[in-house]
């Protein structure tokens, strides 16, 4: 197995993926990339409303929550043993930039939460996980 990818949003359900990620990596002795995606429970409409200011701003919140989701995620994954943990933020739609990481990539499986902290707060729900099991052209781990 060359890596995995494990979706994070810092949610209970995504700290359950991330444990059992780790411990695959570990058992496989591959490489764990740890993802998360901002700014998907935003619409661009709305967003577009704000000043530049406003948006800069924003977007600077939006980073630094991603970065410290990533730190507590690696962390985490670490104590379970992963031994080579990277990390990856991007923005846009949830599901499609895990499907397009996981291409890019090119690891061998995904691994996501079955339910994040909500629409706004948080960036995997339910139908996200559902729309990454559809969209994937590698296979999918949906974590309870």
């Amino acid at each position: 197995m060359k890596s995995i990818l494990v979706a994070t949003d810092g949610s209970d359900g995504a700290d359950r993926a991330v444990d059992y990620a780790a411990r695959l990596a570990k058992t496989e002795g591959c490489d764990l990339l740890i993802a998360n995606v901002i700014g998907g429970g935003l619409p661009e409409n709305v967003f577009r409303q704000f000043t530049h200011a406003e948006q800069a701003w924003l977007r600077e919140q939006l980073e630094a929550v991603s970065k410290h989701i990533l730190t507590a995620a690696r962390e985490r994954a670490q104590a379970a043993g992963a031994a080579t943990v990277l990390l990856e933020s991007r923005s846009g739609d949830v599901a499609q930039s895990i499907v397009e990481i996981a291409q890019e990539k090119d690891v061998a499986t995904i691994v996501v939460g079955k339910r994040g902290v909500g629409r706004v707060a948080g960036l995997l729900l339910g139908s996200i996980s559902q729309k990454i099991v559809s969209l994937a052209p590698k296979p999918v781990t949906v974590v309870p």
